[in-house]
């Protein structure tokens, strides 16, 4: 009878594991491509993108229903994005691109998000998306939590981690630590079964140490409940910058 019991919880862990896994393969999270985090240009380009293949196009999102699209600048004011268009690549799919000119040395911290209330035929949804931009070296405040419902909040910026070091986060739920899984993908990694290649947990005070083990453009993805999600991007090179 035990062993009946036991293999009975053994198929329900699987089950409930195989099912969170391929949700989480098929969700839409809310990401922002930028093409260069070491920015120099006088113009920094941000483009909001709601799909779950990073970085790629998916489906369309306007800036209506985006609840804000902003920056935080290196001291920490932020500042709304006005100059928007849509870079369409279909009828429905394609990006919602913003520029701003930076104006100081520094590192601004992107950020947009949209919610979506429930009704009976969908659940309550929100997804909150932000992105690191330096522009040489200055004061920064990507630290600072925003007060999103969920966020990802990086403790050292990443123009200062190199291939194959940590990169720690902290993750908070209505302004509480969240132990929960941090997932992380990066440009020219693809699977439509399984858009994340590696992933970590964060412990009871929301801590979560993820190794880079390579350079390039990286997407970190947190989801707690039904639909809640927020995504952090980043560029790390092979040395230190």
């Amino acid at each position: 009878m035990k062993k009946e019991i036991k293999k009975c919880i053994i198929i329900l862990l699987a089950s409930s594991m195989y099912f969170i896994m391929t949700g989480l393969s098929f969700a839409h999270d809310l990401w922002i491509n930028v093409d260069n985090h070491t920015s120099t240009k006088e113009k920094i380009i941000a483009k909001v993108v709601f799909g779950h293949n990073f970085p790629y196009y998916d489906i369309l999102i306007s800036r209506d229903s985006l609840a804000e699209f902003s920056y935080l600048d290196p001291e920490g004011q932020k500042k709304i994005i006005t100059n928007t268009w849509e870079d369409k690549t279909g009828d429905r799919s394609g990006a919602l691109v913003g520029e701003f000119i930076p104006d100081q040395k520094g590192s601004y911290l992107i950020t947009a998000y949209r919610k979506v209330k429930g009704d009976r035929q969908h659940v309550a949804s929100e997804k909150y998306a932000k992105s690191i931009v330096s522009v040489g070296e200055g004061k920064s405040s990507i630290s600072k939590p925003l007060g999103h419902r969920i966020e990802i909040i990086p403790l050292k910026d990443p123009k200062d981690i190199k291939a194959g070091d940590n990169i720690s986060v902290k993750i908070l739920f209505e302004g509480k630590p969240l132990s929960t899984y941090l997932y992380a993908t990066y440009a020219g990694y693809y699977s439509e079964d399984e858009p994340f290649p590696f992933f970590t947990k964060s412990n009871e005070d929301g801590i979560a140490n993820l190794k880079i083990p390579q350079a390039g453009i990286y997407m970190l993805v947190c989801n707690h409940k039904v639909d809640f999600s927020a995504s952090l991007t980043f560029q790390v090179f092979e040395g230190s910058k």
